[in-house]
């Protein structure tokens, strides 16, 4: 590891820390009433403040530095995918506070372990980016996970829009979905430029 890399690494794996925090709070309004998802609602914007500052830090660092670990087209679109992870997770919980989606579908829990689990393979991949060794699989396992992750939310719309289903409730929780599939977007986003490193550095 150079002393050039360390910066950025280190910044980029504590703003996928920050990623992770978030889907754990929203895992954990799975289930709670609206009442008590308002704590997850604060830790949320809590972490998305924070998520900001590193992103602002991270863009600074970026152009203060004279020679970059990688090209920083690679770190602007990482730091911006991962800093727009944070949030869409916040912005899900917000509209199902405000939009009172009191009894989420079992199917949404396949759709946010998912979540979880991408956002856990991230910030366990992005430390790996001092020295690329072992992370050319990371971006492979993603898109197996996205594609999961797809079928889910389609389960979960399926349910919303079954027939007898509460047209006005379908569309409140549809917000909360595409959020959600916004939020996993920027995470593929996020591996794809990791794969586009370790090509370029190999």
């Amino acid at each position: 590891m150079t002393p050039r890399t360390a910066p950025f690494v280190d910044a980029l794996s504590q703003l996928a820390i920050l990623v992770h925090k978030g889907t754990l709070a929203v895992r954990d309004t799975l289930g709670v009433d609206l009442l008590a998802r308002g704590a997850e609602l604060e830790r949320l914007r809590v972490l998305h403040r924070e998520a900001e500052r590193a992103r602002t830090d991270l863009l600074e660092l970026a152009r203060e530095t004279f020679v970059t670990p990688f090209d920083r087209g690679d770190i602007h679109q990482l730091t911006v995918a991962l800093a727009e992870v944070v949030r869409h997770l916040e912005r899900a919980v917000d509209s199902g506070i405000k939009h009172r989606v009191d009894d989420l579908p079992d199917s949404m829990t396949a759709l946010i372990d998912v979540l979880l689990r991408m956002a856990e393979l991230t910030a366990e991949a992005l430390p790996g980016l001092r020295d690329l060794e072992g992370i050319a699989g990371f971006p492979i396992e993603m898109r197996r996970l996205g594609v999961r992750a797809d079928l889910a939310r389609r389960e979960v719309l399926t349910e919303a829009l079954a027939a007898r289903a509460d047209p006005l409730r379908a569309v409140r929780l549809t917000l909360v979905v595409e959020e959600l599939t916004t939020a996993i977007r920027d995470l593929e986003r996020a591996a794809t430029v990791v794969e586009g490193i370790v090509v370029k550095e190999s």
